[in-house]
């Protein structure tokens, strides 16, 4: 049978098994005083040993001596032993010896009681029974799990969920990012444009991660209010201890002494630093108490064997431990029962050693039964190590080449992603290493994704020099789409849509752009052409033969002289409305009868001393004269404003188009005479403007 006097000289098998931490250090040292087991304080909760596996260090388990007990518990509550025989009458203290009061005092510090220095603890994280699998869970899983955990009263638990939560969520949400950012790349946009959307998710997630924060807010709160209001409480048991102790001792003195240590049971947490403060007082006191005590040793008696009968009730109920399936609730259990040992008092010298090796023996059971549970857990952890191990490098041979093609890229990233499904169903590692195994998988997915996002933007920049071309090429054909030089315009557009074959891909999002407006621009030619030729020849003899008639008026003008200038510009006038009236000629015409009229007209303006210019700023005053004085002249005045507006509008943004054209093609050294070629068009888009913004001017000035 186990001797309690020589139990700290025992070395418990199970805490040789295991270095004792400094955690459990300290936890030992505060579980030496009486309230300190019971603290619920709120931090200690969220981080109260946040594992299991803390929980049920071995050498926490190891149990005081009741020679280390009679000095700091039961000494506090055991009376003095007396003489054997009952005192006759008591209250008759006067009548004890001396001897007897030494006796007495040197058996008090001999009794020992039954107490452990430290809670049984567990050494793993967490009650493993329930532990939840979070890396195969869904998304909404996950939040669903968090909302929920943050509905109950478990805050450790609730805090823990949300630690893990908040690390698969970010997986989750991080892969998500990858695969939005993915197809808007492949969709030919810019990366810089991207902006994820609106997570839903993530407000859920953190809606309910303040929810737990705030609860545990207020139960700190209500956990400081409860130490300060049990520090005032043991304050004023200590000054109702001391009275005792300065008072002559009556029938009662034991009574209320047993009350005060019974309420002094009942309060369990104050403020850390005023615990040694407290417990050493407490113990002050009751020794005094005890060693000034004469009373009645068959009280004593009947007070060790009511003792005695409550360290078997513990007994029996750490036994029935045994049935509990949970870890976590067994060992929170066994240590509430060695806290109640601790605080109860002495039992009869002769069941001491007994009633305390059959305590220890029942402890020590329940925590081999859950030990054993812990090495399963142990080894699967391992050997899920192993497995993710193996998958890391697996991993790694797909994660870090680099591929030349989309398509590689897309079937590469299908294998990742079954890589990760496996990775969800293998379950967790030791814990030391979890971070090192999951950041480097984490690490591989992220490098392969940066990769793959290289090799998206660098193809995208490609499809952007490609889209520089094909612009290019849109603003030749649209140069080209209102020739009337029908046969040399029908070979450049084909060779220009040859070369348009050429080009590689452009961006997604500007594809249908700029192929429609490349088609337009041949479209346009193709169908002038074709109503050309479909006009009727006779219209166009007909149209020449006036026309040719309108020019032997102007050449009939130069036979007026100087003096009759206003004459000769009136008829000129007139003669240049109908003139413009006149339809198509046949073309082989169209050129030189226009050559000759201009040419009449400028020898008119030279013989007169007047420009050409002149003569289209009168045109269009005397137009818009017209306009003005109709019956919706100002309707017609603005129509034609917006119409010149526009033309400016176009004409800006073909400017615009080719000047970028020219850095486009600046760096080539074939590209001179198509740079050249293209200042041309800007010089003559230039004069047009310049004459268009004349003839807006005119236009406000007939408002």
């Amino acid at each position: 049978m186990l001797n309690e006097n020589s139990k700290e000289e025992t070395t418990d098998p199970i805490s040789e098994a295991v270095d004792q931490t400094p955690e459990m250090a300290e936890k030992t040292e505060s579980l030496n005083e009486p309230e300190g087991d019971e603290t619920t304080d709120n931090t200690g909760v969220s981080e109260e040993i946040d594992t299991v596996e803390e929980k049920a260090k071995p050498e926490a388990i190891e149990i005081a001596g009741e020679t280390d007990a009679a000095g700091e518990s039961d000494v506090a509550e055991e009376s003095p032993i007396g003489d054997p025989n009952p005192v006759e009458e008591p209250g008759l203290v006067e009548e004890a010896s001396a001897v007897e009061e030494v006796n007495a005092i040197a058996e008090v510090a001999e009794v020992h009681d039954e107490v452990e220095d430290a809670p049984y603890r567990m050494d793993d994280d967490h009650d493993h029974e329930e532990e939840t699998d979070f890396s195969i869970l869904s998304k909404e899983q996950l939040l669903e799990l968090i909302e929920e955990t943050a509905k109950q009263d478990d805050l450790s638990r609730a805090t823990r969920i949300a630690r893990e939560v908040k690390s698969h969520l970010e997986v989750i949400f991080a892969e998500e990012e990858h695969t939005a950012l993915d197809t808007f790349l492949e969709e030919g946009n810019e990366k810089d444009d991207f902006a994820p959307k609106p997570n839903e998710y993530k407000m859920r997630f953190l809606d309910a991660y303040k929810k737990i924060q705030a609860r545990k807010g207020e139960q700190r709160q209500r956990i400081e209010d409860e130490k300060q209001k049990n520090l005032e409480i043991k304050r004023r048991i200590l000054e109702d201890l001391k009275a005792l102790t300065e008072n002559d001792e009556t029938d009662d003195s034991l009574n209320r002494i047993k009350e005060l240590q019974n309420e002094w049971k009942k309060i369990r947490a104050v403020p850390h630093e005023h615990v040694q403060e407290l417990w050493d007082s407490y113990r002050f006191y009751l020794d005094k108490f005890y060693d000034n005590l004469s009373i009645n040793f068959e009280l004593k008696e009947l007070d060790r064997k009511k003792n005695l009968e409550a360290k078997i009730d513990l007994c029996m109920k750490v036994d029935q431990l045994q049935e509990e399936p949970s870890v976590k609730v067994a060992m929170n259990l066994l240590n509430k029962f060695h806290d109640e040992w601790k605080h109860t008092g002495p039992v009869p010298k002769e069941y001491s050693e007994e009633i305390w090796a059959r305590f220890k023996a029942a402890s020590d059971k329940i925590y081999e039964q859950k030990k054993v549970q812990m090495d399963e857990l142990r080894e699967m952890r391992r050997k899920n190590l192993e497995l993710k191990t193996a998958l890391n490098e697996r991993l790694e041979q797909v994660a870090t080449l680099l591929y030349e093609k989309p398509k590689e890229w897309i079937e590469k990233t299908e294998q990742i992603n079954a890589l990760f499904e496996e990775w969800k169903k293998i379950g967790p590692v030791p814990k030391e290493q979890n971070e090192s195994v999951w950041g480097r998988f984490k690490d591989l997915r992220n490098h392969f994704y940066r990769q793959k996002n290289n090799f998206f933007k660098h193809l995208n920049k490609e499809k952007t020099e490609n889209l520089s071309v094909k612009e290019a090429l849109c603003v030749k054909a649209e140069a080209l789409k209102d020739s009337e030089d029908w046969l040399k315009t029908t070979n450049e557009l084909i060779r220009l849509q040859g070369e348009w074959k050429k080009v590689g891909p452009v961006t997604e999002k500007h594809s249908d752009e700029v192929w429609k407006r490349f088609r337009s621009a041949c479209d346009a030619f193709f169908t002038r052409k074709e109503e050309h030729f479909k006009g009727q020849k006779d219209e166009q003899e007909h149209n020449l033969d006036l026309k040719k008639n309108l020019l032997k008026e102007v050449k009939e003008l130069e036979a007026l002289t100087e003096a009759q200038s206003d004459e000769v510009f009136k008829k000129l006038r007139e003669i240049q409305k109908s003139w413009n009236a006149a339809g198509y000629v046949p073309i082989k015409f169209k050129n030189q009868i226009q050559k000759d009229f201009s040419s009449s007209v400028d020898a008119l303006y030279k013989k007169h001393k007047r420009n050409a210019e002149d003569m289209k700023e009168g045109q269009l005053t005397e137009h818009y004269d017209e306009l003005a004085a109709s019956a919706d002249g100002k309707k017609r005045l603005q129509a034609e404003e917006r119409r010149v507006k526009e033309k400016l509008r176009f004409l800006k943004n073909d400017v615009v188009t080719l000047e970028n054209n020219i850095g486009f093609f600046s760096n080539s050294k074939t590209a001179g005479p198509l740079i050249k070629g293209i200042k041309d068009k800007i010089a003559r888009a230039n004069e047009q403007m310049e004459r268009l913004q004349k003839e807006l001017d005119t236009i406000k000035k007939h408002y």
